[in-house]
């Protein structure tokens, strides 16, 4: 390894890291660490043949079924005209449903079909697995602290103005 790597790498693990740049270090850390996460999920769902967008549907729909395209859209953080797309080839491929809103005709909501429901039960056990190997170093109470930790600082992001 060259040496301005294991350097970068050092720094970005938090060693070396004077206090004037550890909030450089830390949010390196954390995008460093969501790239890997990313890619191995991304490679664990490619082997049951869904994009990671699409599980990601899949799982948002898991925790809350009937919600709109829009909140499908805020809950992911993706625009809208990414959410049609997404919702349509995963509509076609019969993995969700898009029903009719009975108090308001003109809107759809999302559903998980059949085949999505068995789908992500066929993915769900290595997710958890794979999750459960990423966090192995962390005991429950600093997994815990983490949790805590990220929603503090995605919280920041709804108090500031930019």
């Amino acid at each position: 390894m060259a040496v301005g790597r294991k350097s970068r790498l050092r720094v970005l693990r938090g060693y070396d890291v004077p206090e004037e740049g550890r909030g450089r270090a830390i949010l390196l850390s954390l995008i460093r660490v969501f790239g890997r996460m990313n890619d191995a999920t991304t490679r664990l769902v490619k082997q049951h043949d869904l994009t990671l967008p699409h599980f990601e549907v899949l799982l948002c729909l898991k925790s809350g079924e009937g919600i709109s395209q829009q909140e499908l859209s805020e809950r992911l953080l993706l625009t809208k005209g990414n959410i049609c797309i997404i919702v349509q080839k995963m509509e076609s491929s019969g993995l969700i449903e898009r029903r009719s809103d009975p108090t308001d005709q003109r809107s759809h909501r999302l559903y998980l079909a059949d085949s999505g429901r068995r789908l992500l039960a066929g993915v769900m056990p290595a997710h958890h697995a794979l999750t459960g190997r990423i966090l192995s170093g962390l005991s429950q109470a600093d997994q815990k602290t983490l949790h805590e930790l990220l929603s503090r600082i995605d919280q920041t992001f709804d108090d500031l103005e930019l």
